[in-house]
C-alpha cells in the first residue's frame, strides 16, 4: 500500500457527514407528520448499525490486503 491511498478513502468517509443530513432532509419531506418519528428512528438505527459493521468490514478488508 502507498500513503496516498488513504486520501480517496477519507473523501468517501467525509461524504457521509455531508450526505446523511441531506438524506434526512429529503426523506423527511417525503413522509407525513405521523411517520416522522418512525423515519428518524429508522435512520438513527441504520447509522448506528453502520458504525458497528463498518469498522469490522474495513478491518477485514485491510487484513486481507496486507
Amino acid at each position: 500500500t502507498r500513503g496516498w491511498m488513504a486520501f480517496p478513502i477519507m473523501v468517501l468517509l467525509a461524504s457521509g457527514g455531508i450526505g446523511m443530513p441531506a438524506l434526512q432532509a429529503m426523506l423527511s419531506r417525503q413522509v407525513d407528520e405521523e411517520r416522522q418519528g418512525q423515519l428518524q428512528g429508522s435512520l438513527a438505527a441504520l447509522t448506528s448499525l453502520t458504525s458497528i459493521v463498518g469498522p469490522l468490514l474495513f478491518t477485514a478488508i485491510y487484513a486481507a490486503s496486507i
